[in-house]
């Protein structure tokens, strides 16, 4: 006599596929949040900007910062978003190789951020060195040193930002295809709620350096909390994966 499988009850099914959906948007946004090039390179330009102006100067140019940051993570998000609503279908959403191709890459994050996010300094001293080159980073560091008005402040946010794509896109694709399957509507919610995200370390270092903070003092939070960073994104990254295998079945 064959045993039927009993099937779990559709609102079970319903209450999981919005649990999974919630949950790799909140892990998108966290993972954002937790991304150090951006506030790593505000905090020299503030350094810098004090320096060189007064404090409220100072104060008026982080917001330029800050801004570039904001537009690309907006642009970006809307990007990805309106690709992903006109050029991908629902079949692709819940097709086994979209699924298998996500969790994969989350996988290869969570991997790459754990050995390779932070650079060793010399003699195992400790640090708070990225992924990229010492090329780019001293560039970086040139035009956070000698940015002068709006434009370039501005602008110095957004390749900031651009170059931890890397990292972002996977984010920017999966949290487009949960909104879609989710409710669709709540998209432009969610992209200002990834903006703040994306910008609340920023306002942070701004708010220590308005605080009397001083740069030596911001880099050595930054180091202590290194440890931290390291391993809660890549755990981030593998809760994704599995939030991705889990909507994937139930759907």
């Amino acid at each position: 006599m064959a045993i039927l499988e009993k099937q779990p009850p559709t609102w079970y099914n319903e209450s999981m596929s919005i649990f999974a959906s919630l949950g790799i948007i909140v892990l998108a946004i966290a993972i954002q949040g937790f991304l150090q090039l951006s506030p790593n390179l505000f905090a020299i330009f503030y350094h810098h900007a004090l320096g060189k102006t007064s404090p409220k100067k100072a104060d008026d140019r982080s917001l330029s910062f800050i801004l570039g940051v904001e537009l690309f993570a907006a642009l970006a998000f809307l990007l990805v978003y309106f690709i992903t609503s006109f050029f991908i279908t629902e079949e692709s959403f819940s097709s086994n190789i979209f699924i298998w191709a996500m969790t994969g890459i989350f996988v290869a994050e969570a991997i790459f951020f754990f050995f390779c996010y932070y650079k060793l300094g010399k003699n195992n001293k400790k640090t708070t060195k990225l992924f990229i080159s010492r090329h780019l980073a001293e560039s970086l560091v040139y035009r956070a040193e000698h940015a002068k008005n709006r434009s370039s402040t501005i602008l110095l946010g957004v390749t900031t930002s651009a170059i931890e794509i890397l990292f972002t896109l996977p984010l920017l694709i999966i949290s487009s295809v949960e909104i879609l399957r989710f409710d669709s509507r709540f998209g432009f919610l969610f992209i200002i709620v990834y903006v703040i995200g994306a910008t609340a370390p920023l306002f942070a270092v701004r708010i220590l350096y308005r605080t009397g903070h001083n740069l030596a003092e911001i880099l050595r939070i930054r180091v202590k909390r290194k440890t931290f960073f390291r391993i809660v994104v890549p755990l981030c990254y593998l809760g994704l994966a599995a939030l991705t295998l889990l909507g994937g079945t139930i759907r």
